[in-house]
Order: structure tokens, then sequence, then C-alpha cells
């Protein structure tokens, strides 16, 4: 039972050390299941208060002028130009159509945004620019950019989406290949970046995505009874066929909150699955078959559930071959389609000694599959009646594994570590030959060899292993002094892959440490790695964090006054957790977009869904989980907190805006030392994932460059 109590006090003076006025703060309280919580600036939730607006604009600019001010910010920014310089054009998403050729998006240095273009083969020289964002609606005067798209099978039709201001849900456009043309229906309510993709059926006329019926974020009813729906090149954009969803299935355990995707579509065998998916790892699955999806009335059966815990699988005619994680073992499994056996399936390949099964792809003869060690280090595998070891070319942290093509025997295999960059290579398992099949030229950077990967374990608290990376110029001394940038995330079972970033090396080159937390909460160690940063078990990723920081310290890498450390969405959970609890360990912190407040999450329009990875509000227990691991309450009067920067978007469908600026106002109001806390606040932004060139970059140099000035490099001051 909640009982609520409005409390009303204003505060108005002014921040000693900031120059700026305290938030307006309007306290409510609330007594849920005996324990009384205090929300001192629950007041700040209403974004269409007028004094609420003009806090958040004093604080934005402040914080724009004060980051605008640090004297080597400029220097760095023109670092990350160079970076590009260098490269000449940059390529982003690809797609191959057999017989026709290579879609691809790709940007010059010069531009803010990527361009959808074609080429015969990834050697040809000539290529043709298919459609530029900046056409779109161009008398509303918006900066869109492309966050995705899909070619039809017969390469005739492209589905294009388009999103602006840090919006991620997009409009939906067509361009008719053949007659080089923008058909004229807009599809909106859209978000295939996100939600299950583009799904094209045979006649090349018709495609299925995931329609949102509420895209206001405000709105109570936001992202919620989404469904997926056919649409038919041609028709009226608000003109589909509902084929997944709760109001359409009743047969399908669908609530308000899920996203029924279509998660695999076998145009030769007609046979179509279903996933109720959302802010979890695993999720109910069904199946159809039917031989026509756009005329036939589709009957779902249930394939497995959540507590089958899968969620990589192949079809191999009549069998189901599936990635199991079941007692924490991963393992290749099969069973029949027809009459499925989860209890007691075939294996197929048995678990590996520290390695996590995370990918497999059918080719003809067999399949592709990947595994992953402490999530930091991959290998590549061919079944084929054995299991066969591929020697990669190059050492990887990372891979990623596809067909070029539906009907391809070559697999394509995209590998990247720390210091190697992204490189794309077609693999012929008969041959055993990798071929650089690749748009991207090497990045040029200083010299990767005199770079130090130590990727290691400590013990937790409790006495696990955590995975650790610690990357470091050659020759670096270990005296305590050196400045450290630190990352972790810890949620939805997702894993730090290793992963190449010419920009964060910037760090090292300058004779900084980079680190990445490999915490609970993550899948680095597979599901049990998950479970043990969940719910009630949360504090254990701020606790594998703070054991990270006070090992480097113990082994003077470094010493608590060098120490950044940064992350975003979930992430915030894990950085907002940890200089509450151990605000000693820490001089500045970077909190981008980040959940601050999840006593409050569950309320917001995106909160649903995630109730299942946090919690709720409504179980006692799951309650006191979500208690502890709200940074928001954990700030105490009286206390000296790290130097911060908390970010926040006014578009933020995931996040929304009034989470990380309560957490903000509070820290302001409570902090008792004389490090200043900023808020910055992106009123044309979201949540970061569609942003243009020129917005990641600027808030990458705001970033550094705010790491640079708060742990003592001296071409990184406030200018006076």
């Amino acid at each position: 039972m909640i009982k609520k109590i409005s409390l009303v006090l204003l505060f108005s003076a002014m921040a000693f050390s900031q120059n700026t006025i305290k938030a307006p703060s309007q306290p409510v309280k609330e007594v849920f299941f005996g324990k009384e919580i205090i929300d001192e600036y629950r007041n700040l939730e209403n974004l269409n208060d007028s004094s609420v607006i003009n806090w958040l604009k004093t604080e934005a600019d402040l914080t724009k002028t004060t980051l605008a001010s640090i004297s080597g910010r400029k220097e760095f920014l023109n670092r990350l130009l160079k970076i590009d310089e260098n490269l000449d054009f940059t390529y982003g998403s690809y797609n191959e159509i057999e017989n026709i050729g290579v879609y691809y998006l790709k940007y010059s240095v010069k531009e803010k945004i990527t361009k959808l273009f074609f080429k015969e083969n990834y050697q040809s020289v000539d290529e043709v620019m298919l459609f530029d964002p900046s056409s779109f609606k161009q008398d509303t005067k918006k900066e869109y950019v492309i966050s995705y798209f899909s070619i039809s099978n017969d390469g005739s039709k492209i589905v294009i989406a388009l999103t602006e201001g840090g919006r991620e849900i997009a409009e939906i456009i067509i361009y008719d290949v053949i007659n080089k043309k923008i058909l004229p229906e807009i599809i909106t309510n859209a978000w295939p970046a996100e939600l299950g993709g583009i799904y094209w059926l045979k006649d090349n006329l018709s495609f299925i995505y995931v329609n949102i019926p509420n895209i206001d974020n405000k709105h109570p009813e936001f992202i919620k009874n989404t469904k997926s729906v056919i649409y038919k090149v041609g028709d009226s954009s608000n003109v589909y066929k509902d084929i997944f969803s709760k109001s359409n299935n009743p047969e399908c355990e669908i609530n308000s909150e899920d996203f029924p995707i279509i998660s695999y579509l076998d145009k030769s065998n007609n046979l179509i699955l279903g996933e109720v998916a959302g802010a979890t790892q695993y999720n109910d699955t069904y199946y159809s078959v039917v031989n026509d999806v756009k005329e036939e009335k589709l009957i779902w059966k249930k394939l497995f559930s959540k507590e089958d815990k899968i969620n990589r699988y192949i079809i191999d005619n009549d069998n189901f071959v599936y990635i199991s994680e079941i007692k924490g073992e991963s393992k290749i499994c099969k069973t029949l389609l027809n009459s499925p056996n989860f209890s007691n399936p075939i294996i197929i390949v048995e678990g590996f000694k520290n390695e996590i099964i995370n990918s497999i792809v059918k080719v003809k003869g067999g399949f592709y599959f990947t595994t992953l060690k402490n999530g930091i280090s991959a290998k590549l595998y061919f079944y084929n009646s054995k299991v066969n070891d591929i020697c990669l070319p190059f050492l990887s942290g990372k891979i990623i594994i596809s067909k070029s093509y539906e009907n391809s025997n070559e697999l394509v295999v995209f590998c990247s570590g720390w210091t190697k960059n992204r490189k794309r290579f077609k693999y012929n398992f008969e041959e055993n030959i990798f071929k650089e099949v690749d748009l991207n030229k090497e990045i040029s950077f200083a010299n990767t060899d005199d770079i130090i990967v130590e990727e290691i374990e400590i013990k937790t608290n409790d006495g696990l292993d955590l995975p650790l990376t610690i990357i470091y110029k050659k020759g670096l001394k270990k005296n305590s002094k050196n400045r450290v940038y630190m990352t972790g995330y810890g949620s939805y079972g997702t894993s730090i892959k290793p992963y190449f970033s010419p920009y964060s090396l910037l760090w090292v080159e300058d004779g900084g440490i980079l680190v990445y937390t490999h915490v609970r909460g993550g899948g680095e160690k597979g599901d049990a790695w998950h479970q043990g940063g969940y719910k009630e078990t949360k504090p254990n990723t701020w606790k594998d964090f703070i054991s990270s920081a006070e090992y480097l310290i113990e082994k003077k890498y470094t010493s608590p006054k060098y120490i950044g450390i940064t992350g975003e969405s979930a992430g915030g959970i894990l950085i907002g957790r940890a200089i509450t609890e151990r605000p000693d360990l820490f001089k500045a912190a970077v909190i981008d977009v980040g959940i601050l407040n999840p006593l409050r999450f569950e309320l917001t329009p995106n909160g649903q869904n995630n109730v299942k990875e946090f919690g709720t509000i409504k179980i006692e227990k799951e309650f006191n989980g979500l208690y502890e691991m709200d940074a928001y309450h954990h700030i105490k009067k009286g206390v000296n907190y790290p130097t911060t920067l908390v970010s926040t978007g006014m578009n933020d469908s995931r996040v929304i805006a009034w989470i990380p600026a309560k957490f903000a106002a509070k820290l302001k109001a409570y902090n008792s030392g004389k490090n200043p806390i900023f808020l910055s606040v992106d009123f044309n932004g979201g949540h970061g994932g569609n942003d243009s060139k020129d917005s990641i970059y600027s808030s990458l140099a705001d970033e550094f460059a705010f790491f640079y000035w708060q742990l003592g490099d001296n071409k990184y001051k406030i200018k006076k």
C-alpha cells in the first residue's frame, strides 16, 4: 500500500560555487511497504512548468559556457576531426543483394550526415548516390539522419528510415530503384532500427514492420500496444494488416508494454516466427506456417518460453537448432520443429570451458558459431558433424558473422579488437581462405603496437573472478598519478565487447589509462553473470565497479584524484550508485542520459517494459531492489561528491529528461564540497543513438575536455 503526502517548499538560494540558482523544490512524501521515501524534486517531473524549464535553461547555459571555456576543448575537437580527415570517407551499414550489388551508408569528412550509396561490387570504383536525407522535408529546416535501411529481395525497392532531433522513432520512405524516385507515401510511427527491422515478402511489394500507435513520449500510452503489420507498397500509409499483436492475437501472451516482433521469416518453408520482446534477454516465441502471409489468417503456436533461455537459433529443414543457457551452460541443441522437446533435446555441441556460445549462422553443409570468453576474447567455429576451429585473420576480441545473402555459401565475418579496427572478410570453408572485402580504409592512428592491453581477472568483494580490461601506452609508470578514464554498463545481459575507438585512444596517446569494467548485470560470463546484477542482486554491479577502482589504486595504476568514471543509459545506475556509495574513490563523473531514479522509472512511458530487468515498486522485495539501485535517493547531505556532469535530452524516448535533471538538482543542493555539479540539457536531442556527426563530436569533446580538466592536465583549464 502506498500513502502519498505532499509537502511544498521552495528553495531559491544561490549555489555558492557555480553562480546559479538551486532548482525549485516541491517535495512529496510516500510510504512503500512501511518505508518512508521523500522525493525532494518531484515537481521537476512537470516539463510543462515554466519554472522548471527556466531552471533547465539556466543550467544548460552555465554548463555549455563552462565546457566551451576549457582551454584544450577546441584542440581536442580538432584532433577528432583530424582522424576523419585521414579517412576521407566513413562507411556505415552494408547490405548486399545477390547478382545485383552492394548498398551502403557513407559520409565524407566535410559532411554532417550519411547518405545512401550503391555499387555493383566491393572492388568497383563507380558508385551511385541513391538518397541524401537533407532532401527530405526541406521546408521544415530539420536535420534528418538515416537510422536504418532495407532492400527488397530483387533490389527494386529500398525502405529508408529517417529520424530527426535525436528522436529514435522514424518516418519510413520507399525508394523506387528502377524509376529512381521516392514514392509519395510516408509511413510514420515506426522504429525498425530497434524493433524487429524490416522483413520483405516474396512479392517484393510488401514488408513487415512494427507499428507504434502512440509516439508521444509524454503520453502514458507511449510505445504501448505495438503490433507487427504488413504494408503493401502503393497503399495509403495508414493501411496495413495486423499479423502479431495483443489485440489481434489473444491466444498469445502479449502485454501492452511488450513488443511483438517478427524474428524469422523462411520464405521457402512458409514459416514465420514471432517474439514477445522487450527489456529482457529471453522471450516467449511463437510460430506460424502459412502459404501467403498477406492473405491468410496467421495461427500462432508457442514454440518456446523465455524460461527455456533461448535467444539465438536457426531452422535446419525440420529441425530447430538453438543455443541453450539452461543450468548456466552454453551449448548448441536441436529438436524437431513440429514437436519440440526442450527439456530433453539432442545436444550437438557441448559447452566450452570458460567460453559462451553467442551466435550461430546456417550455411550449406552445416553452420558457423562464435564464442566469447569473459566478453573480451572471441573465436569462430564451423560444425558439419564435428566442430572445426577456424583460425581468424587476426586475434579478435569481437566477431560478428552473417551470410552475404540468402543462398550464399560464404560467411561474412567482421573482426575487431581494442587496438584493431573492424575489418570485413568473406570466408570460404572449403578453401579455408579469408578474403578482405571492405569499403572502409585503415584508420591512420598513432602506433597501436605501442599500446598495451591487459585483459585480467580480479576478485569481486564476494570472491568471484571479475574481467577487467586495462589499456595504456607502453612505458607507463605505475606511480599512482596516471589519469584514468573508467567505464562500465552492467544491465540486460549486455557485454562490453572489444571495439576500436580511435577517439578514446587519444586518451591513451596522451598518457592516460582506459579501463573497461565487465561488471555483473552484463553477459560477459553468460546468463549467470547477468542474473548476478539483476533486480535484487543489482548492488553487485556497482560493487564490482568499486572493486575495480580499488584494484587500480592498490596496484598503483592511479589514485582517487585521478579517476574519472562514465556510463550512459542503464549504465547511469552503475555510475550514480558508485559515486553515492564511494564518493571518495573518484574525482569526476560523467553520466549521460542515465537511469538515476529507478523508483520512478516504472511510471514513465518506457518504464513498464523495464520492469522485466529492474523490478516493480508493487512487489516488496523488488521495491527494495529498486530503492538500492536508486542513486537519486542515496544522495546525502554533507558529503563531498565528485565533480559530476549529468546530461539529458528533451526528446529522449527511453530515459525521460526529468530523471537525470532530478539527480543533478539534488546533487547540487546536497553536495558539501567545492566540486561543481553540471547539468547539460540538449533541447533538440534524445537518447543519443541517431545524432549527427557534429553532435557526436561535440559531445565527445565536452566529455574528454571535462575529464582532462578535472584530472589535472595543465593544457585543460578554465579560461579566465
